[in-house]
């Protein structure tokens, strides 16, 4: 879940980040194949029959609510990223061009993985009129964030698996990774000077070959850019809030697809927030979509926390996954697009 140089460099880093096309096809290959083995591993030895028949058997009330759940996850995320871009202008951005830059990011990840950060990059660059250069720090930032929470989840949730799982080394490594998340979300503001201070250390520089120095000094340049809102008093409880309801949204999604299988009896509140984060850990890995990845990751969770027979656990992801990584984004991006093209031939006519 981009680095980026200063504006009169952004051709030669554009050059310098453009493999050639035989190395992007391997990407894209290596991208297809990872998801693909990871799908018919999820699968193999199902009964497609079964899986089926579960899916039928789902409330649509729970699924609709479900989409509407997973859409307006994608609004708050658009909310910070434009508390991220305003010191950049000094302006406010549209929340309306952030948010279809977000959902058009995400439906681009879907046939071309990691690729929806280059659509969302140059969508809200031509429709906010701003400067790559300061656009890529907030996505970095805005990236960060979300890693930052990944692992404070990450590490709450193994202090709180089941006792069959639970051992003393699960549960000092759960408190160990939400130390760590919270130091790092302490130190994250603060991370461009940190590096700053840490180059500008005489054995650091006498050591480090200059261009990596030159490197890791644009990049430090760069973290300043893009925390300038996380070190304002104006903007911190903002972000701060937006940051858990986006996170909220999202475990929403998963426990609203537990209602429409009329699995609570089975699967907790507490349970579905360990296979949330089991899910999310598969998201990471860049398969078109999360194809696979997010399949295998969430029917183990499932099955480990809450004894959920294979076909059923399988029903349940292939839903969810269609709906809110599928559907939900392609649907709303075509519809922003659409909206967004008949503004144009309106300003221009």
């Amino acid at each position: 879940m981009a680095t980026v140089h200063c504006e009169g460099h952004m051709e030669s880093a554009a050059t310098d980040k453009q493999p050639s096309s035989g190395n992007n096809l391997w990407k894209q290959l290596i991208a297809f194949a990872l998801g693909a083995a990871l799908l018919y591993f999820s699968f193999r030895g199902c009964d497609f029959a079964s899986i089926w028949g579960y899916a039928q058997k789902t409330k649509p009330i729970f699924l609709i609510l479900m989409c509407v759940s997973c859409l307006l996850s994608h609004v708050p995320r658009a909310q910070r990223w434009v508390y991220l871009l305003e010191p950049i202008e000094h302006r406010k951005v549209s929340l309306w061009n952030s948010f279809c830059a977000v959902i058009l990011g995400y439906a681009v990840n879907i046939p071309i993985p990691r690729g929806g950060e280059v659509a969302r990059l140059v969508s809200i660059s031509r429709s906010e009129k701003l400067p790559w250069a300061g656009v890529l720090p907030t996505m970095l930032i805005d990236r960060m964030l979300d890693m930052v929470m990944l692992g404070l989840l990450f590490g709450v949730t193994l202090t709180s698996l089941p006792e069959s799982l639970k051992t003393r080394e699960v549960v000092v490594g759960g408190f160990a990774v939400t130390a760590c998340s919270v130091a790092g979300l302490i130190a994250l503001p603060f991370i461009g000077k940190i590096l700053h201070i840490f180059l500008a250390n005489e054995l650091v520089s006498k050591r480090l070959p200059q261009n990596l120095s030159t490197k890791l000094s644009e990049l430090a340049g760069q973290f300043e850019i893009g925390t300038k809102s996380l070190t304002d008093i104006r903007y911190i409880p903002k972000i701060a809030i937006l940051t858990g309801v986006i996170w909220f949204l999202y475990w929403l999604n998963l426990y609203l697809a537990v209602l429409a299988f009329d699995l609570q009896n089975q699967v907790s509140p507490m349970q579905t927030l360990l296979v949330f984060t089991m899910g999310t850990l598969g998201v990471l890995l860049p398969a078109p979509g999360s194809v696979g990845t997010y399949h295998l990751m969430v029917k183990t969770a499932l099955m480990a926390v809450s004894g959920l027979n294979e076909n059923l656990a399988l029903a349940y992801v292939s839903v969810l996954h269609l709906l809110c990584f599928i559907i939900v984004p392609c649907v709303t991006a075509a519809v922003c697009i659409s909206i967004q093209s008949a503004g144009l031939k309106k300003q221009s006519s």
